[in-house]
């Protein structure tokens, strides 16, 4: 439940207390005012925030407080106590919308987080050290702009998305021109095999810009005893998919490497299309943020659509551009397909048991060329096959079955084969 107090002139008060029974509000309170006004006290569901407000409409100087933080209300029956307490219900519309432009905070700020962020970044891509990655995206304030400017997508409210979408590149800015200063200064001419791991995109790319959005959404427009997972959580899902990029192309800009710029600037437009898509349903259709809500007045229709439409088209192209010319943004999920293949394919041979088995493409490709390295630990069962006519009938039959898939990939192939003892026979 959440707590008002409104503050109207001398003999409104009772008239207040009639709307705000109307609405279901409990303990009721009108005190008299040294100025002549009344003050009003009224606890409501959180669903009757708007409407109630939007009732008092034409009390124009009644002047309110809306305190943003769950309330527990008893009143009689006392049998009832356990469902009274248990009011889970969304936040209104109202306070979903005003908490949000509340949140924008200072350019200054922003700016601050950014620089501490992308410092972060740039150590764990550079070391290769994970857990700098993972403090990075705690820090780094791209979670705020890009649920913002949901929010005012879902609001219609121009202004407030070309605020937040400017915050949002602002930040990103930052990390960006950060990163590419201090690979500049150390000197970086190479990709770090952490700076390989982050460019290769996955096929499945575009679920984690949307379950963040829905995931973010949900935690804004959640009561806080209904929210199960911490508003920090839900940051550092949003920044997961934002922070690692910003610090790629930053990085890969010193010495470039155009293949890692185009998967971080990938990476960057997919994610924000996607949280902005999702989010902006959810707070459109889950949280009633919408132009009819109270103090929306100004809001205009044709934002969300406008919206909701750019961020499709968006998205459809960059899985157009994704799909067509593997395998350049597929890199991730290919590592994975091409290893099941290599699986499958050695089950059919009798002779052959499979030890390990991995693929991963390499940093760049090379003229008419894409190498995936393929490491193969087999053993021989075979009585009548040496080790390396093992190694060639293993290599030619992979070889044939990885380019049937029309992957445009290049298999290199590193097979041991392994004895009795575990050795690795092959060694002189």
């Amino acid at each position: 439940m959440r707590r008002l107090t409104i503050k109207v002139k001398e003999g409104e008060g009772e008239e207040i207390k009639r709307i705000a029974k109307e609405k279901n509000g409990k303990n009721l309170m009108i005190q008299s005012l040294e100025d002549g006004g009344e003050l009003v006290t009224v606890n409501l569901n959180n669903k009757m925030v708007s409407s109630f407000i939007e009732a008092m409409s034409k009390y124009e100087e009644a002047e309110i407080n809306l305190i943003p933080r769950g309330i527990i209300a008893l009143y009689p029956p006392q049998g009832q106590a356990p469902d009274q307490v248990a009011d889970v219900s969304f936040r209104s519309p109202i306070e979903i919308f005003l908490g949000g432009v509340q949140s924008v905070g200072s350019k200054k700020g922003l700016i601050i987080y950014s620089l501490a962020g992308s410092v972060l970044v740039w150590i764990g891509l550079y070391t290769g050290t994970s857990y700098l990655l993972v403090a990075a995206m705690l820090v780094s304030p791209f979670a705020g702009p890009a649920m913002n400017a949901a929010l005012g997508a879902a609001s219609g409210k121009m202004g407030l998305l070309k605020q937040s979408l400017l915050r949002y590149f602002m930040a990103i800015g930052t990390a960006v021109i950060v990163t590419f200063l201090l690979s500049f200064f150390v000197d970086q001419q190479h990709a770090t095999p952490m700076m390989v791991s982050v460019s290769q995109v996955s096929r499945l790319s575009i679920l984690l810009p949307i379950v963040a959005g829905i995931a973010g959404g949900l935690n804004i427009i959640s009561s806080e005893r209904d929210s199960l997972v911490s508003g920090a959580a839900v940051g550092m899902l949003v920044a997961a998919s934002l922070a690692p990029p910003t610090g790629l192309i930053g990085m890969a800009l010193n010495f470039g490497n155009w293949q890692l710029i185009r998967s971080g600037i990938f990476l960057l437009i997919i994610q924000l299309a996607g949280i902005q898509l999702s989010a902006a349903l959810v707070f459109r259709f889950m949280g009633n943020v919408s132009i009819k809500g109270v103090r929306f007045a100004s809001g205009k229709a044709y934002v969300f659509y406008l919206s909701m439409a750019v961020s499709v088209l968006v998205i459809g192209g960059l899985l157009y551009w994704q799909f067509s010319s593997p395998p350049g943004l597929q890199k991730a999920s290919l590592n994975t397909l091409i290893t099941e293949v290599m699986h499958t394919t050695l089950e059919e041979m009798e002779d052959v048991e499979t030890i390990e088995i991995s693929a991963r493409f390499t940093r760049g490709t090379l003229p008419d060329l894409n190498p995936v390295i393929c490491e193969l630990y087999l053993y021989n069962r075979s009585n009548t096959l040496s080790d390396e006519e093992v190694k060639q009938q293993v290599s030619a039959l992979l070889y044939k079955r990885i380019k049937e898939q029309n992957w445009n990939a290049d298999p290199m192939f590193n097979i041991t084969v392994l004895d009795y003892q575990g050795n690795p026979s092959n060694l002189p």
